[in-house]
């Protein structure tokens, strides 16, 4: 059995940052990824979305900066281990058992649970058709701008997502049209400000999608305006379902981590750590007692240094809680 200071779960952005921090303050680490690849949500939600809010890059492609992060993560040869899912966290006096694919596979004093929402699956509208054209003209994600070429696009949602695909879309789509039940989006003010002045897309406001048509693919949806009721309907050649993802907590059954009251999330202090001593937590899948959720890439990776730094004293108590300015190092 490999023996491990800090063990971080999951290689997402934050799950990254990690790996690389604590390869900064000389914590022997290893970091386990359920899927076969990493950078989390990047690669499976946005991959050719550009990203703005990461300090001291104007933009980024979401996929370069994904490898980007892999890159500063194996800085200090840190360890990262795909295809590892861990079932369990197993209490071993005052270290813990890592199992990893029901395998009792490393042993560390410390863990970082850096999950993200844990398994998640896309949010659904629940109208008839839904289930049956899943992959015959209906979407939940926008993984590859060209294929909508020349199509009429109906894209649900009010949020960042909607609005983001719906801009990127309407350079190739021959129509792009976005459905939101409500009068008010969630976006960002810059992004609603590019679709609102976006010709090439129509919004439809107070409309839900009832019913999804076609034969072989996706034909027609059926609408209802929520406001008076009124019925309509539109030929589409694809549908994105962008309201959200459902996620939970991961659960491991040999530790009783505690979680918010919806189960979503892990609840933490202010020094990242959950209830039980040595298991910290830090990214979206982790939030203080009535505090909200910030999923940004900047405010995950800040928390993730903070975390890092705290989990440092643990293991070694008489270590200062700042490591140090990265700029004084000379890293090749």
């Amino acid at each position: 059995m490999d023996e491990y200071d800090l063990v971080i779960i999951g290689a997402g952005p934050t799950g990254l940052f990690a790996t690389f921090l604590a390869g900064l303050r000389d914590i022997k680490s290893v970091t386990l990824e359920a899927l076969d690849y990493t950078g989390g949500q990047i690669p499976e939600l946005y991959p050719e979305k550009m990203v703005y809010d990461v300090q001291g890059i104007p933009k980024i492609n979401a996929t370069e900066l994904r490898d980007k992060m892999y890159e500063q993560a194996k800085l200090f040869d840190g360890e990262i281990k795909l295809s590892s899912k861990v079932t369990d966290i197993i209490p071993d006096n005052d270290e813990y058992i890592i199992e990893v694919n029901g395998v009792k596979e490393y042993k560390c004093k410390a863990v970082l649970i850096a999950t993200g929402i844990g398994d998640f699956t896309p949010r659904k509208i629940g109208c008839r058709g839904e289930d049956e054209f899943k992959g015959k003209g209906v979407d939940y994600t926008v993984k590859d701008i060209t294929k909508f070429k020349d199509m009429v696009v109906a894209i649900v949602g009010g949020g960042d997502s909607a609005l983001d695909y719906a801009d990127e879309l309407s350079g190739t789509a021959k129509k792009v049209y976005v459905l939101h039940h409500s009068e008010k989006f969630k976006a960002a003010e810059k992004t609603l400000d590019a679709v609102m002045n976006n010709k090439g897309i129509s919004l439809m406001m107070n409309t839900s999608v009832t019913e999804i048509k076609g034969d072989s693919k996706i034909r027609e949806i059926s609408t209802i305006n929520e406001k008076d009721k009124t019925t309509g309907s539109i030929k589409v050649d694809a549908l994105v379902i962008a309201i959200g993802h459902v996620g939970k907590a991961n659960v491991f059954k040999s530790v009783n981590i505690e979680t918010s009251k919806n189960g979503r999330t892990i609840l933490v202090n202010n020094e990242f750590q959950t209830n039980l001593k040595g298991i910290y937590a830090v990214g979206d899948g982790a939030t203080a007692a009535g505090e909200p959720v910030h999923p940004i890439i900047a405010i995950d990776g800040a928390n993730a240094y903070i975390a890092i730094n705290f989990i440092k004293k643990y293991l070694t108590p008489n270590a200062t809680m700042f490591g140090g300015h990265s700029s004084s190092l000379n890293i090749k």
